[in-house]
């Protein structure tokens, strides 16, 4: 505690005032501070005074606070979001973090566009406008108004406008509405709105007129059953960035009816809404709410009389003492936040019509203030608060009041510099708070590449920022379900990396039989040493930005993988071809090379790769068992192998041949299945009716397959008939199934895998596949293949 000579800790603390919310502060009495306590409390007061000598409206009253900017915006936005970093939410989307950030610094873009608004009210009692006049209750003041919200009550009020709940707009009082403004600007007719005896009419400049939008109307009724003899209408709508309210209400009658008129108040905030088709606005979500109408309170004691009104010493403010809706308010039961003009004027109910006198009827009603406007919101100064009593045709006077209203807008050129500088914030917050990570190399180039080799690079990527990273290898787009190409193998096709680890992906690439043609394809193009694109990888990154990796490689063109009618068109070995070579073949019509096989004195003409892998398989492999396998499987040795054989035929190599009987076999099928088209296709239709028919299955070979298709086939059938015969240890069944899966194809695969085997027909289909091929080598194809022959 501080010593006494520096006085009471009471002595040393000082309280701030804000928002009339008081924050009181202490300070420690050191020598230092007790001797600048003078002229700090000097300080405070010369600053107090200083706030006084400036009106609060005034365009230099909150000049100073263009020197200061909010904590955040000095130091610059923290960039990283807490939230999104310990996992507990995502990271904004950018629009949302957009519209959040312009909405932060809305101050500094936001003016207060200063506008006339005049509220007026009248119960009129059942009157029609055809002798009344409205400019001396509409066009009282010097400059002509922005905005006007005139509402009624009572109008044409007949048991059968209230049992038919009318709604259609009386025009000749709108008509009235509009002739009585102020003649000093043109307006228009905004909205108007009516149930039964209730009508709001806003009118505003045409100037304005272009600046709103979103205009509303709504009803509600409070009276028995809900009619409307009783309740309340609106309009609401949105200037620059401004809402206003408007709500002319008639509120249950009668003194004794208090608690009824306070339920209606309760009932027409609560139903009260406008509709704009996406979301409903109630009164409270306006910035500028303005309440009139015949709210039907009145005064009630023993001192209120209409004697005491008339005298010439009445107070107003002891008569206002005794106002229900004072009462009731001061309670906080109704109008909560809502407030009123001092009342100078009379009470506006309730008069014989035609006369400024009270009511003189045998009821002789108490003198009431029923007429009232009130409003509610933020920059809202009330200039008048009058009643016009020359208007005499009702029981009620007409009450109008004016306001000064600063409603919201923008400035637009100031809007444009907030929104460059929440646009930069807002690709901090993305790049700070947005998963990334790393690698070390977007392009990946695999150099030459041959068929049936694997090819691996090892592509490294890192987490170097602050969040966990969840990765995966997106699909090309929503047709395709594939993350690459076929003859492309990912290690690890998605992960999570943790902040600071790191992972490295092994990419592989096998050009092996079902991709070969394809790659052709792709490469159709190429020229000869020339690296291309194969395909791009899309690294997607969960919340985060795609990373796009190309892979880049050579093809060296092989025989596997080339149509027939292409191996047929060759003059020298595949070896000496770039890929557009090959390609342009396909578009040639003349046979350059025939090889020929006399086999039982026919000659047989098909592509020379292949006759020489069945002529090595007749030399050396017939009575080999278990030559033809349906797993297929090879040791590594004899992969090695198979790549002596392919470079044997991509040379046309006058060597002896590489290849062992499994090897040759292996190779056989390879070039079987690498054709990009089958041998023989066939619908599944036509092979189950032909697969038990031998005649059926030469009709079928005679009609839907090309010649060399259908000479290469018999010649490989006659293989088979050959092997089976000279290895009777052999099932037929199996090498049925095997060259029939390969041969036979009702269509193109769609959708390969990374292997070997890749046409995954149904149990059912390679039955009929094989049922066709057993049929084929039961029967005399030989005899068959010397009628076609003799017809070339």
């Amino acid at each position: 505690s501080p010593e006494s000579s520096f006085g009471s800790v009471s002595s040393h603390q000082f309280t701030v005032f804000s928002e009339n919310q008081p924050t009181t502060y202490y300070y420690h009495a050191t020598e230092e501070i007790s001797a600048a306590k003078e002229h700090f409390l000097t300080s405070l007061k010369n600053l107090k005074a200083s706030y006084r000598a400036v009106p609060v409206h005034s365009p230099g009253a909150f000049d100073w606070l263009l020197y200061y900017k909010p904590a955040d915006e000095r130091t610059g936005l923290l960039a990283i979001d807490r939230s999104v970093a310990d996992g507990s939410q995502a990271p904004k989307t950018r629009d949302a973090k957009f519209r959040e950030e312009l909405e932060r610094r809305r101050h500094e873009y936001t003016v207060y566009e200063p506008y006339h608004v005049y509220t007026a009210t009248w119960n009129v009692n059942g009157q029609t406008s055809e002798t009344i006049e409205l400019p001396e209750w509409l066009a009282t003041t010097d400059s002509p108004p922005d905005i006007y919200a005139v509402g009624f009550q009572e109008i044409e009020w007949t048991p059968e406008k209230i049992l038919m709940n009318e709604t259609k707009i009386d025009r000749t009082w709108v008509d009235k509405v509009m002739s009585g403004l102020h003649k000093g600007a043109i307006y228009t007719e905004l909205a108007s709105v009516r149930l039964v005896g209730m009508m709001l009419t806003v009118a505003v400049k045409s100037t304005i007129y272009p600046k709103i939008n979103d205009c509303l109307t709504a009803a509600v009724g409070t009276g028995t059953l809900k009619w409307g003899n009783k309740g309340g209408v609106g309009v609401s709508f949105k200037l620059n960035e401004a809402l206003f309210c408007f709500v002319n209400t008639h509120l249950a009658a009668h003194t004794q009816e208090v608690e009824r008129r306070n339920d209606d108040h309760d009932d027409i905030i609560r139903r009260m809404s406008f509709d704009n088709g996406f979301r409903m606005r109630s009164i409270d979500e306006h910035h500028h709410i303005f309440w009139i109408g015949d709210l039907n309170y009145r005064l009630d004691g023993p001192e209120v009389s209409q004697e005491y009104v008339n005298r010439k010493d009445r107070d107003y403010n002891q008569l206002y003492q005794h106002d229900q809706l004072y009462v009731e308010k001061r309670r906080n039961r109704i109008f909560r936040d809502y407030k009123e003009g001092k009342i100078l004027f009379p009470p506006t109910y309730k008069y014989n019509p035609g006369t400024d006198e009270w009511d003189s009827s045998e009821k002789s009603r108490t003198p009431a203030w029923c007429d009232r406007i009130l409003w509610k919101g933020q920059r809202i100064e009330m200039l008048r608060y009058n009643s016009v009593m020359q208007l005499r045709k009702s029981d009620h006077k007409p009450v109008y009041a004016d306001f000064k209203v600063d409603a919201q807008a923008k400035d637009q050129a100031k809007l444009k510099k907030v929104s460059e500088e929440v646009l930069k914030t807002v690709d901090k917050y993305e790049n700070d708070n947005q998963p990334q990570i790393t690698v070390e190399q977007t392009d990946l180039d695999f150099g030459l590449i041959r068929f049936n080799e694997k090819y691996s690079r090892e592509l490294l990527v890192a987490n170097n920022c602050h969040l966990p990273v969840r990765f995966r290898f997106a699909c090309k787009d929503d047709r395709n379900s594939q993350v690459c190409e076929d003859f492309i193998h990912i290690s690890h096709s998605k992960g999570e990396l943790l902040t600071g680890n790191s992972l490295s992906i092994r990419i592989d690439i096998l050009v092996n039989a079902p991709a070969a043609s394809k790659m052709l394809r792709k490469l159709k193009d190429a020229q000869a040493g020339s690296k291309v694109p194969l395909d791009i990888l899309v690294l997607h990154v969960e919340n985060g930005r795609d990373i796009f990796i190309t892979i880049f490689g050579e093809y060296k063109p092989s025989c596997f993988g080339v149509s027939l009618d292409t191996l047929m068109k060759l003059n020298k070995p595949v070896s000496m071809y770039a890929i557009h070579e090959l390609v342009s073949l396909d578009h040639e019509e003349k046979l350059i090379d025939l090889v020929g096989d006399d086999v039982g004195g026919s000659n047989l003409r098909f592509p020379r790769e292949i006759w020489r892998l069945v002529d090595n398989l007749r030399k050396m492999g017939l009575q080999t068992p278990q030559l033809f396998t349906l797993d297929r499987k090879l040791g590594q040795s004899d992969a090695a192998n198979l790549l002596e054989i392919r470079d044997w035929l991509d040379s046309w190599s006058t060597n002896d041949f590489p290849g062992t009987p499994h090897t040759t076999a292996e190779a056989l099928l390879m070039m079987l299945e690498a054709l990009p088209e089958p041998v023989v296709t066939i619908s599944e239709r036509e092979c189950i009716i032909a697969s038990d028919n031998f005649e059926r299955c030469k009709e079928l070979l005679r009609t839907k397959l090309k010649s060399v298709n259908r000479i290469l086939f018999l010649y490989i059938c006659l293989f088979l008939q050959d092997f089976w015969n000279a290895n009777k240890s052999i099932r037929i069944d199996t090498i049925a199934g095997l060259f029939g899966r390969i041969l036979i194809r009702s269509q193109l695969p769609t959708k390969p895998e990374f292997s070997n085997s890749i046409y995954a027909y149904s149990e059912g289909e390679r039955d009929q596949r094989r049922r066709f091929m057993m049929t084929l080598l039961n029967n005399n194809v030989r005899e068959f293949a010397r009628q076609e022959m003799s017809t070339l």
